[in-house]
């Protein structure tokens, strides 16, 4: 996704890199609301690359916050003309295209590389939530068999006295 102001024209990288093969949508930062309407229908964002008029924008932490409700753990980076936002990776003026490609590539693998291990780690909470909730069902029956059993051994004729060890 690229990202940038209203008043910005789509930068030349967002056209190099889709003749590369990555599926760019155009979002214009200040008109984005969480799920934009170009890409409801179902896309996947593993990025999101800032524009140099967005990442001066006082707006851009906002649109960020918006962006990762949406995208839990997406990667938002500065395209090579825009300035340093602290906390988001850029992309370096001095860089080729190919090296642009391998940078984005690398931050989206180790995004689903994240997406996937959240994704499991949730898994396994649900499993042992799941297991925790059986337990407790289970010592809960347990509980009730022994109280049960108690108070069978304490009816029966001689057993169950104060003197028996059983009370």
């Amino acid at each position: 996704m690229m990202l940038r102001d209203a008043g910005e024209a789509v930068p030349p990288l967002a056209g190099q890199l889709a003749a590369k093969g990555y599926g760019i949508v155009d979002a214009v930062g200040t008109e984005l609301d969480p799920v934009p309407a170009a890409i409801a229908g179902g896309w996947v964002v593993d990025l999101a690359l800032v524009s140099p008029g967005l990442s001066a924008s006082p707006e851009l932490p906002g649109i960020a916050a918006r962006l990762r409700v949406a995208w839990p753990r997406l990667p938002l980076v500065c395209l090579p003309e825009a300035a340093a936002v602290p906390g988001l990776p850029s992309l370096s003026r001095d860089m080729s295209l190919s090296e642009i490609c391998e940078r984005l590539d690398d931050l989206m693998l180790a995004a689903a590389e994240m997406r996937a291990e959240a994704e499991r780690l949730h898994w396994m909470a649900t499993g042992f939530a799941a297991r925790v909730r059986q337990a407790r069902l289970g010592l809960g029956h347990a509980v009730a068999d022994a109280q049960r059993l108690l108070a069978e051994v304490r009816r029966l004729p001689g057993k169950g006295g104060p003197d028996d060890g059983l009370s």
